[in-house]
């Protein structure tokens, strides 16, 4: 069964409703859907509905709801990913990925040594579509929120505000091994949110990693001998987090 996105009245009325233009087109010239056909309907806000496939024309697929809403659950460890924007095709790569293992909200952080360095709001709105079409591969349920690339300045105010026990990918100086003091919080019933900062293809500058670390609190952690890539290293880390925190 196929998978689309739309609005919460729609999802939660019992009128037949046309579905937005990018999903309509997806449906139609990609997946081929015909009347009768049945649909997966996800509003990215924990709610999920089947629907029918009503008609397929030039203004749309239009869907009538079948059954009842079905709420879906949030993560039990909610997720945010403080990342220094790594060039596009990696970073589209990465945030996809990202929101197909349940991340919650991605910061995008220009740093000093970032290769990529978009304005501001120039591409949140790509990442976000990206993470749409993540949804619709995962199924689950939860629509991750890609904010607005940020500076380094306005980075640390993000991750000083941020409500929950902050990490940081250190490649030099006093770290712990990330999945063992991952573990020692399950073992001592940690329960919250998590935020991980993962740094760009050519690593902090001293005082961003320290700033990091001094003023917004966050843990230097490694995660083994391997140097990963930027890719990597963020989705060992979402991974790791939710295998080892999520699992109750």
């Amino acid at each position: 069964m196929h998978t689309a996105i739309a609005a919460t009245e729609n999802l939660l009325g019992e009128d037949a409703f046309t579905l937005g233009e990018a999903e309509s087109r997806h449906l139609a010239s990609v997946l081929r859907v015909a009347p009768g056909d049945a649909l997966t309907i996800l509003d990215g806000r924990g709610r999920r509905r089947e629907a029918i496939v009503d008609s397929v024309g030039k203004r749309g697929v239009t869907c009538q709801p079948h059954g009842g809403v079905e709420t879906l659950p949030r993560p039990v460890v909610p997720i945010t990913l403080f990342q220094c924007v790594a060039k596009q095709n990696r970073m589209d790569w990465l945030v996809e990925k990202a929101a197909e293992l349940g991340v919650a909200r991605l910061v995008p952080i220009v740093s000093a040594r970032a290769v990529a360095r978009p304005a501001s709001g120039e591409k949140s709105d790509r990442w976000q579509r990206i993470a749409e079409s993540a949804l619709r591969q995962s199924g689950s349920g939860w629509i991750m929120q890609v904010d607005a690339p940020l500076d380094w300045a306005g980075a640390l105010r993000s991750m000083q505000a941020f409500e929950g026990r902050l990490l940081v990918g250190a490649l030099t100086g006093e770290t712990r091994e990330a999945g063992a003091l991952l573990l020692d919080w399950r073992a001592a019933g940690f329960t919250g949110s998590v935020g991980w900062l993962i740094g760009p293809e050519g690593d902090f500058a001293p005082d961003e990693l320290d700033s990091a670390i001094r003023e917004a609190n966050a843990t230097p952690v490694s995660f083994g001998a391997q140097v990963l890539r930027v890719e990597t290293a963020a989705l060992f880390a979402v991974a790791a987090t939710s295998a080892i925190l999520g699992a109750r």
